[in-house]
């Protein structure tokens, strides 16, 4: 069974070890993620990436999650089959367009879908104010055990203060935090 990164690379996302365009680097994201996801693997999980680009990560989760619906979030659209609304690219995959900065395109998506998901991945603008608004609209709406993921975080300084500050919530008896992970430019938060 190939592992996750191995699927990565194979797909050509920049989250794998190696990555051969030469307009991103690799960031190694999923050798680090893998060791959560991988439990969740044989299951119908229900996965929210924001952004999408090209599609090469959406590919990347279908592949490694055989039972999960993907959805996928992004402010740019019809550029490709991947980011165009209705496209039915794929029988378990949903593209929604939407800004993410905007608090009530997130309500109107929860309301309207009644989703709650296994695991969000935050990999759209990498604005610090963006990425707390997401996580403030989407924790919520994400199940008990699941996990928030939130990439690129060396263009975030304030996200990253925000983080810090956040994983002392751990110790607190009322938060619903129940870990926090690391690693260059990655932050992975468990919720209890």
């Amino acid at each position: 069974m190939k592992s996750l990164d191995e699927i990565g690379t194979a797909h050509q996302t920049d989250k794998a070890s190696q990555f051969s365009r030469t307009y991103a680097k690799p960031h190694d994201y999923l050798r680090h993620v893998e060791r959560f996801f991988e439990p969740m693997r044989d299951k119908e999980v229900e996965l929210l990436e924001i952004g999408c680009g090209g599609g090469e990560s959406v590919r990347t989760w279908l592949e490694y999650f055989p039972k999960a619906h993907v959805y996928s979030v992004d402010i740019v659209h019809s550029t490709n089959p991947w980011n165009t609304p209705n496209s039915n690219v794929h029988e378990r995959y949903t593209f929604i367009q939407g800004n993410q900065s905007d608090p009530g395109f997130w309500q109107e998506l929860t309301k309207t879908h009644h989703l709650e998901f296994d695991i969000i991945i935050d990999d759209g603008s990498h604005i610090s104010s963006d990425i707390m608004t997401t996580f403030n609209s989407l924790w919520a709406h994400l199940k008990r055990g699941g996990f928030y993921e939130i990439e690129d975080l060396n263009a975030a300084n304030e996200a990253k203060i925000w983080l810090e500050r956040l994983s002392g919530a751990i110790h607190g008896s009322n938060s619903a935090l129940d870990s926090i992970y690391f690693s260059r430019e990655l932050c992975v938060m468990r919720k209890k």
